[in-house]
């Protein structure tokens, strides 16, 4: 077996190629994918880190709807509870007010009554008077005028 200087001349030459592609192309391509492998394991990161905040977010999104819904009933039933409190202090005073007019109103007939009564009796006791004038042809005195006035009433009026 015999070597052959040719042969070992092409295996330096091979061998040099090897150490210069991989001192000068090998190693910033091994340098570039180092980086872009980590650049590509940061996003998957930042992509899982998105998801989690996203999630936390929906939970705590969800949270925040479900106390402004409670709020928010809360706030309506006390506006309701507040509206029936004024219908019912309303329908109050319109009951009270009403027992006012109606009151004043039987008042104001008892008056009326009364007046009449009186004028009634102002008016019977001038025709009694007349009728006694006429009965008796004379004028009657003030004492005895007033005594008869008194009996036509109590005898009349006194049932009424």
């Amino acid at each position: 077996m015999s070597i052959d200087l040719t042969f070992i001349g092409q295996i330096v030459v091979f061998l040099t190629l090897l150490v210069l592609l991989k001192k000068y192309l090998y190693g910033p391509l091994n340098s570039l994918m180092e980086q872009r492998s980590a650049k590509i394991a940061e996003g998957l990161a930042a992509a899982d880190a998105g998801k989690e905040a996203k999630a936390k977010a929906d939970v705590e999104i969800a949270g925040q709807l479900k106390e402004a819904r409670k709020k928010a009933q809360e706030i309506l039933a006390a506006a309701e509870k507040r509206a029936a409190e004024i219908q019912e202090e309303i329908t109050n005073k319109a009951r009270d007010e009403a027992g006012q007019i109606v009151q004043a109103a039987r008042e104001e007939v008892d008056a009326e009554v009364n007046k009449a009564r009186m004028v009634l009796r102002k008016e019977v006791a001038g025709i009694a008077i007349a009728a006694a004038e006429r009965i008796i042809n004379a004028e009657l005195d003030g004492k005895r005028h007033s005594k008869l006035i008194d009996d036509v009433v109590a005898q009349g009026f006194g049932n009424a």
